[in-house]
């Protein structure tokens, strides 16, 4: 499909006469000014949705608060109302920072964005040569940080994990009637199991102790110490020829 451009005069057919094209000022104005354009058709969009939401809010509250049958749940109606405002502003950013994407794509111009990175984003030393997480899994880039989910599948392997499932596993079993046949077999297999992980679950935690320094922050409502890394071992650095 070609795409038309808009020409610098169009032509008014009630008074018969050529006039500026106000979309062709639009297409040729300079970046910044397209931005900031961009920007306030965005704000205009999000108070204007903001304005709405919120207004339906209070008058719900307001129909539920004046009722007979909630005379007693002030309360929870009042926590209702703030959670439902929190999600109408909420709702109004998504729909203003969607008019900022559109209209930024219609005229042609980049959406800037400033302040925190999403996790994971890399960076250079210019401003400019910044890549976000979403615009390098486009480019193909490996993650820079582990996401939460791939972090939690790999912690499921590990022998601490591991060893706390085969206890609860063994718990279950010890609760089963001693009729059941299957019953010493299974408990066998899962304390064979449970007393393997325990050795490599004992190894990475000396291994932690020895490579890291803890330092007792407080403690736990169930009276155990907390403890956060205040030192870990730098990694070492493996050059071509590294002959140490």
């Amino acid at each position: 499909m070609i795409k038309k451009f808009p020409t610098k005069l169009t032509f008014v057919t009630k008074s018969k006469t050529f006039k500026t094209n106000p979309k062709h000022t639009i297409f040729h104005a300079e970046p910044i000014a397209k931005r900031d354009m961009a920007a306030k058709i965005a704000a205009r969009t999000e108070g204007r949705s903001h304005r709405i939401l919120t207004k339906k809010v209070e008058s719900a509250f307001a129909r539920s608060a004046l009722k007979s049958t909630k005379a007693n749940q002030f309360s929870n109606l009042v926590k209702q109302k703030t959670r439902a405002l929190t999600k109408a502003f909420n709702l109004s950013k998504k729909r203003g920072f969607k008019s900022l994407e559109k209209t930024s794509k219609k005229l042609d111009v980049n959406i800037p964005r400033f302040g925190r990175l999403e996790p994971g984003s890399r960076w250079d030393a210019n401003m400019a040569t910044r890549i976000s997480a979403s615009e390098g899994r486009a480019l193909g880039f490996p993650p820079k940080e582990i996401s939460r989910d791939m972090k939690a599948f790999y912690q499921k392997s590990q022998p601490k994990a591991k060893l706390k499932q085969h206890r609860k596993t063994l718990s279950k079993l010890y609760a089963t009637p001693k009729s059941w046949k299957q019953r010493p077999k299974l408990i066998a297999t899962y304390r064979a199991r449970a007393k393997s992980e325990l050795k490599a679950a004992k190894l990475d935690r000396s291994i932690y102790r020895n490579t890291t320094i803890q330092k007792q922050t407080g403690v736990t409502k169930k009276g155990k110490p907390s403890w956060t890394t205040v030192w870990t071992q730098p990694k070492r650095e493996f050059k071509k020829w590294n002959k140490e």
